[in-house]
């Protein structure tokens, strides 16, 4: 009987990492791995964590195995000997793919959390009360966004952070995105140009239609076309909501006439899932270059490594979230100098900036490393606002970085 469990586990093991491709190309990577093999495909999903767009029926079975209930519908408690092997998502597990052009989670090591244990008692009972409202959510068949999943519940009363935590290690956990457990998330993300968006259900939606100050990004777009007549040269992300807005309205408008581009921003603070997946669309959808326009501190230099290389938040689940062609055009830290006097760098700064220089893949890129080295030996940094002392919007100044660059 055993030897019979053992091959069923081993064939739903095979037939898992045989679905790697078809899950890259429904992520939008397929051209990417045309070339190869279904064996190094194989080797790829032994080596990493990589999460699936995985069904409630698939995800419950993988909650009852992770908890030990005896049915699918049982009420998940925090009992005495329940433990969890979570596998740990630090820097030393995670590791740039070549092949897969992103930031990847090695599998292997795990950490051990038992209700039991004094030292991991409450982060077990973090992790079992929201697998318990994840699985009443699947149950039911609803839909909601982590802030309302575990509302009321005592354990979170310190902050969502708690929650969008625990998350992190059961999408881990579980090797499922937060899709699979019924959660969508709200956007901060916002675009502007003349583009049409074409709805999964065949409802057709014209950018401008959305707002003239620029619309909120949404999932579900399954197709994206250039407005009849325009023309889009190359798409522009820029840090912050406003410095967006500093773009897109007022005398921005004639930014948009005169470069023809598009553009995008993930907000305030590192973007979100939903609009890195929307960067990726339109890049691929309308095969033009793609540029960055971020503040010249340590977060900056961030937003835009996430954008490039993926989010070392959630290593496991990058397929179809970055755009490796992406170029930073500045702002450069020595370029804002040259305006105004900089900000020093605070403990948090140099310590984010330590950790990008621990990273080789964001070493091997020489113009990031000459700028993360130039801002620690300077100790200072700046913001993209600096630019806007001289001109506003810095049309001047994103003209002449653009015509630096080769692919336009």
């Amino acid at each position: 009987m055993a030897a019979v469990a053992e091959t069923t586990v081993e064939a739903a093991a095979e037939g898992k990492r045989s679905d790697l491709r078809s899950f890259l190309a429904k992520r939008g990577v397929a051209v990417d791995i045309a070339e190869v093999d279904d064996q190094a495909l194989k080797e790829l999903d032994k080596k990493y964590i990589i999460a699936r767009d995985l069904d409630a029926d698939t995800v419950l079975s993988k909650i009852q195995n992770v908890v030990g209930l005896r049915h699918k519908e049982d009420s998940i408690v925090a009992y005495e000997g329940l433990s969890y092997q979570l596998p740990s998502r630090g820097l030393e597990q995670q590791e740039y793919e070549p092949l897969l052009r992103q930031l990847c989670l090695r599998r292997g090591k795990v950490d051990s959390c038992a209700v039991s244990d004094p030292k991991t008692s409450r982060w077990a009972k973090v992790i079992t009360a929201v697998l318990s409202a994840v699985q009443k959510q699947l149950l039911c068949g609803t839909r909601t966004t982590s802030h309302f999943l575990c509302y009321g519940e005592k354990l979170f009363e310190k902050g969502q952070k708690t929650v969008d935590d625990a998350l992190l290690d059961i999408c881990c956990l579980l090797e499922c995105t937060r899709k699979s457990l019924n959660l969508y998330h709200v956007s901060e993300g916002m675009v502007i140009g003349p583009v049409i968006f074409t709805r999964e259900d065949g409802v057709v939606i014209p950018c401008s239609s959305l707002g003239p100050e620029g619309a909120f990004i949404q999932r579900g777009f399954s197709k994206i076309t250039v407005t009849p007549g325009a023309e889009v040269k190359f798409i522009l992300v820029v840090q912050g909501a406003s410095v967006f807005d500093t773009f897109a309205v007022g005398r921005g408008g004639q930014f948009l006439r005169e470069f023809s581009c598009v553009i995008v921003t993930g907000g305030d603070g590192q973007p979100d899932m939903t609009t890195r997946a929307f960067l990726c669309k339109l890049k691929d959808h309308l095969s033009v270059p793609v540029y960055a326009l971020v503040c010249p501190d340590p977060e900056g230099l961030s937003i835009f490594c996430t954008y490039k290389y993926g989010s070392p938040e959630g290593p496991f689940d990058n397929v179809g979230l970055t755009v490796p062609d992406i170029k930073w055009i500045g702002v450069h830290l020595g370029d804002a100098l040259d305006i105004e006097d900089g900000l020093p760098l605070t403990k948090e700064d140099i310590s984010i900036l330590e950790g990008l220089c621990a990273k080789k893949y964001v070493m091997g890129d020489e113009l990031l490393r000459m700028n993360i080295h130039f801002m620690l030996y300077r100790g200072l940094k700046s913001k993209i606002e600096a630019l806007f002392y001289r001109q506003y919007p810095p049309t001047d100044y994103i003209r002449k970085e653009i015509n630096n660059q080769e692919d336009i």
